[in-house]
């Protein structure tokens, strides 16, 4: 379920003001991930965790020694991977968590490659700041599709700090210039002015982000926004799926609820 289906039509007299907390418990992980099944993935220091969506098995890597876990990807909740963005290297796993295989970007001719994220038909999306253009490659890191230049196709000097695919589009968030947005060929369609410093959430073309105790919601329509207030000050990460909201902040995972308000 979208969380359009949770706050309703916009323009509607009915609108969610709060959260309500349903469950808190203390966790040493610096992160948290959550995939389009609803499993939860906790990030520590050394390894990961993930917990299953219904409440059954629990998962979990071994012992990491690359390093600090830079950035995790459950695009494909089949086939999860770590990007080791100062090292160049891919570690890839399976829906248990067992460790598939490792790829080195700089044997691959890559290594210019800052950022990466999946894409689907086991397919990943790759940031190349020399050239300022995004690259699918398949998984055997044969070049598919590119979006070419894209500070000549904006007029701005983009830097992103996320990229994601969701359903048939690529998003770009760069927090200076907004969100660029693309086909999943690598065309060009817009940029959003979404000056933000948190990561965004796509959910059947809806972008969901928050900024400190409020929560954002862009239409479809990519100009329609509606507003939520969280009852948190700060939170290091908020993600939402199937009508909870799940934050992190010093030391304390917490699930949340919404509640409906009626206004007339």
């Amino acid at each position: 379920m979208i969380l359009k289906s949770i706050l309703l039509a916009f323009g509607l007299s009915i609108i969610l003001s709060d959260f309500v907390l349903v469950e808190q418990k203390s966790t040493d992980a610096s992160d948290f991930s959550l995939d389009e099944l609803g499993n939860l993935y906790l990030i520590h220091d050394t390894y990961i965790e993930r917990i299953n969506a219904n409440g059954g098995h629990t998962f979990r890597t071994s012992e990491l020694n690359s390093g600090n876990i830079e950035y995790f990807d459950v695009t494909n909740p089949l086939k999860p991977f770590i990007h080791y963005r100062s090292q160049g290297k891919i570690v890839v796993f399976d829906n248990t968590l067992s460790e598939q295989g490792r790829v080195d970007l700089f044997e691959k001719g890559l290594g210019q490659i800052e950022m990466v994220c999946g894409s689907r038909g086991d397919a990943y999306w790759m940031w190349d700041s020399r050239n300022s253009e995004m690259i699918r490659v398949d998984q055997n890191f044969n070049k598919l599709a590119s979006t070419g230049n894209i500070s000549t196709l904006t007029g701005m000097q983009i830097e992103p700090t996320q990229i994601i695919e969701r359903g048939s589009q690529l998003y770009l968030r760069d927090p200076s210039n907004g969100v660029v947005i693309f086909d999943v060929y690598g065309s060009y369609r817009t940029t959003l002015k979404i000056l933000t410093t948190s990561d965004i959430q796509v959910f059947s073309d809806e972008i969901i982000y928050h900024e400190g105790a409020v929560l954002n919601v862009v239409g479809k329509d990519l100009i329609s926004v509606m507003t939520m207030f969280l009852l948190i000050e700060k939170s290091s990460r908020v993600q939402y799926f199937n009508q909870r909201l799940y934050t992190l902040a010093d030391g304390v995972l917490s699930t949340w609820k919404p509640k409906e308000n009626v206004r007339n």
